[in-house]
């Protein structure tokens, strides 16, 4: 599985690097499944500054549909945790084929 992350200069190392960890993390369980994952952080501009934060995710998984996931948060990590946890709850209804048998 490969975690592609990218994030304008306003988006620090850490918070990439964070993303990465976590996507991989929510994945783990399905790694057979998905071919790559592409996560896409950006500040959303309300006028007065970065205001909060989008977190989209892209997960391509073998033999389905892609699975797109869009947060956001207050900061970079708020939006990261919030699209991990709808990807989870996502992940655990569209990427397994017979949820019985886990």
């Amino acid at each position: 599985m490969r975690i592609e992350v990218v994030g304008l200069d306003t988006i620090n190392q850490q918070a990439r690097t964070y993303a990465e960890y976590r996507v991989f993390a929510a994945l783990t369980q399905f790694a057979e499944k998905v071919r790559r994952a592409r996560v896409v952080l950006r500040p959303l501009d309300g006028g007065r500054g970065c205001d909060s934060v989008a977190c989209s995710v892209t997960v391509d998984v073998e033999g389905a549909d892609s699975i797109r996931i869009r947060a956001t948060g207050p900061h970079a990590y708020a939006a990261i945790n919030s699209a991990v946890e709808r990807i989870r709850t996502t992940a655990t209804t569209g990427l397994v084929a017979d949820p019985i048998s886990m």
